[in-house]
């Protein structure tokens, strides 16, 4: 588990009639990011909290590219 997550490990997600999507706004102090809103394709939340995971750091490690 992300550590950033550890009081709340479901931070960001949300369960939609069976399927947890993730929202979440990307920090940027330069530009203004619109908030990220996509399922997680899973009815698993364990299964969703690996996948939002997955998703910030591909984001981080994109934006220190």
């Amino acid at each position: 588990m992300n550590m950033r997550w550890k009081d709340n490990p479901d931070h960001h997600i949300w369960n939609n009639n069976g399927t947890y999507w993730i929202k979440w706004v990307p920090y940027d102090p330069i530009i203004k990011q619109p908030p990220i809103v996509a399922s997680l394709n899973t009815k698993d939340i364990k299964e969703a909290r690996r996948r939002r995971d997955e998703m910030q750091a591909a984001w981080l490690r994109k934006e220190a590219a």
